[in-house]
């Protein structure tokens, strides 16, 4: 043989002798040790109790955002009610005295209350009324026989303003005319 094979040879042999040998000692020394392994089960643990800890975070912030949504709700259902109902009468009373003028305190009688849920005076109606309905229904209305008439002045403005080249008449005369400014030239 020639000696440049049996180089090649000997170094293709060499080479997988130590990648044997490498091989063997990274399978052998090459495990954590026990402080890693607990360290690692460590970060697991602190992960776990992280998530947990912001599921529950998560959840009082929930609950707190639903209770001021009802708090406020309730704020203005109170302020609701207690704006539709009329001042005491004796604190009317002695704001009128206050004021130096006298109270006209007028009585309502029952009969002229209205009941909103009463409705009887409905059913009296002598004639039913039609209501309107604009909106479409569908239904293709039949093409009307008669066209509507053009609005002639509309139509020979359009015709004078596609003829001229130029516009010469202002579009709307009473607008003042933009002042002319005077030209900018860069100075050197």
């Amino acid at each position: 043989m020639e000696p440049l094979v049996q180089w090649l040879l000997g170094g293709l042999v060499l080479s997988l002798l130590f990648i044997g040998i490498t091989r063997w000692f990274w399978s052998r020394y090459d495990k954590p040790s026990e402080e890693a392994i607990e360290w690692q089960k460590e970060q697991a643990e602190k992960r776990k109790e992280r998530k947990v800890w912001e599921s529950v975070e998560m959840q009082m912030r929930r609950e707190a955002e639903e209770a001021e949504q009802k708090a406020t709700f309730q704020q203005k259902r109170i302020k609701a009610a207690s704006s539709g109902t009329a001042p005491d009468a004796k604190v009317v009373a002695k704001a009128f005295e206050s004021l130096g003028a006298s109270p006209s305190v007028k009585s309502v009688k029952e009969s002229e209350v209205i009941d909103l849920e009463d409705d009887s005076d409905v059913h009296t109606v002598d004639e039913l009324v039609e209501v309107r309905q604009d909106a479409w229904d569908g239904e293709v209305q039949p093409e009307r026989a008669e066209p509507e008439e053009p609005d002639w002045e509309l139509v020979e403005r359009l015709k004078r303003i596609a003829e001229a080249d130029e516009l010469e008449e202002k579009p709307h005369p009473e607008l003042p005319d933009a002042p002319i400014l005077p030209e900018v030239t860069e100075e050197e």
